[in-house]
This record gives structure tokens, C-alpha cells and sequence, in this order.
């Protein structure tokens, strides 16, 4: 391919760069950072491997710039709505509602709409179980900053949480938020063809108050019976 073809081709309305953004954000999210090649992008996108090394320099290269282009207006809309959570709470801790509603509602109304936000939503829940180092270190870069936020909020708004219940507490938090973004299916075959896992306002209208009742239950509140008194059973 000549270099003006790799700099520049809008033959189908998008540059070769937006291109093999869009088809790797794809690719990515139905399949997983490992499972996909530079051919399967290129192919699909209908360019060579050269055009992916000019513009991003490997497929890890490829990965950060996808993550830059969807998460940057994620976290940016974070962080807006954590500044309105602490200047609403005054000399007050803030709400729990209000803090999920911070972490949660960017990231399942992602700026990108339509099938660009639904292809990030997806790869970011296939990729936050991921063992690879370098899927691994652009996630957890991305998102460390908001991440740290979000903690010392929740802290905040739970002042008696031991430290260690208020993070298992956020394991429940992010385990929810990344399964409903991985949108694997397995919900829809329980529940019928009724079932509609890509409404994100129903998401948002079940899950923070769910997440926000089991969150502001008392310091070390359990539920049924002793799981110490029933170990042989499992």
C-alpha cells in the first residue's frame, strides 16, 4: 500500500485509522485481546499490516489507543460527577447512590454510541479478567486515577467499613459492572429472548440500587446461615 493509502483512505467514510480502531474495538470485544490477530484486523478492515505499524506500532500500541479514544471521555465524566458528589455532600459523607452513580453511569453510557459503545463496554468486560501483563497494564493505567477516586469517595461515604469489608464490598461493585459490560449471553439464556442485556437505562435503574443496599448494610451484616457451621455441605 503506498503511504498516502496508509495516512489517509476514505473511500468508506472513515479514515485508515479510524478504520482499524473501529474494527479492532470490534474484534476485541467479541473475541477477547489474545484471541485476535493484526491479520484478523487487518483483514477486516481492509488494510495491510503496514498501515496498523505506521499509525500505532504493534497490536499492544493498537490496544492503548483504543483504550485512550473510549476511556478518556469515560473517565472525564467520572470525575465530573465524583466533583458534583463532593460538593454536594458539604461537610456531609457522600451518598453511596450518588458515588455509584459516578463510577457506573459513564461507563454504561459511554460517550461512543451505538456500536462503539457497545463494542467498549464489551472489551473492557472480557479484558478486566484478562491474565496478559500488557492487557493488564493499559486497563489498570486507564482507569488507576478515577479507581482511586471512587475508593476514597466510597471510603468516605462508609466511614465504619472496615477496610477490608468496604474492598470486598467493591469486588461485588466491579464484578457486577463488568459482567453486565461483558454481556456474555448466559443471563439471556435463563431468562428468555425477553431478557434485553443492551438497555443500559435498565441496567442503571436495577443495579445501583441493589449495589447501594448491599453496600450500606451494617459492618459485617451476613445473610442466611453460618458458612463456617455448614463447610462440609459445600
Amino acid at each position: 500500500m503506498p503511504e498516502a493509502d496508509i495516512r489517509e483512505d476514505t473511500s468508506a467514510g472513515r479514515s485508515t485509522r479510524e478504520r482499524i480502531l473501529h474494527t479492532a474495538a470490534r474484534l476485541f470485544s467479541e473475541r477477547g485481546f489474545d484471541s485476535v490477530s493484526l491479520r484478523d484486523i487487518t483483514s477486516d478492515a481492509d488494510v495491510n499490516i503496514a498501515a496498523v505499524n505506521y499509525h500505532f506500532g504493534s497490536k499492544v500500541g493498537l490496544l492503548k489507543v483504543v483504550f485512550d479514544q473510549y476511556a478518556t471521555p469515560v473517565n472525564a465524566a467520572r470525575m465530573k460527577l465524583l466533583d458534583e458528589c463532593d460538593r454536594k455532600r458539604g461537610d456531609s459523607p457522600p451518598a453511596v447512590e450518588d458515588v455509584l452513580w459516578a463510577l457506573l453511569s459513564p461507563a454504561f453510557h459511554a460517550p461512543a454510541s451505538g456500536d462503539e459503545g457497545r463494542y467498549f463496554r464489551r472489551m473492557l468486560g472480557r479484558m478486566s479478567s484478562s491474565a496478559n501483563p500488557d492487557v493488564r497494564h493499559i486497563l489498570f493505567s486507564t482507569f488507576d486515577t478515577v479507581a482511586t477516586r471512587f475508593v476514597d469517595m466510597m471510603a468516605s461515604a462508609c466511614p465504619d467499613l472496615p477496610r477490608e469489608e468496604l474492598f470486598w464490598r467493591l469486588t461485588c461493585v466491579y464484578g457486577a459492572m463488568m459482567y453486565a459490560q461483558a454481556d456474555n449471553g448466559r443471563i439471556l439464556t435463563l431468562a428468555g429472548n425477553s431478557f434485553d442485556s443492551t438497555k443500559m437505562d435498565d441496567a442503571l435503574k436495577y443495579m445501583i440500587p441493589f449495589l447501594t443496599a448491599g453496600f450500606t448494610l451494617p459492618p459485617g451484616a451476613k445473610a442466611g446461615k453460618n458458612p463456617d457451621k455448614n463447610a462440609d455441605a459445600a
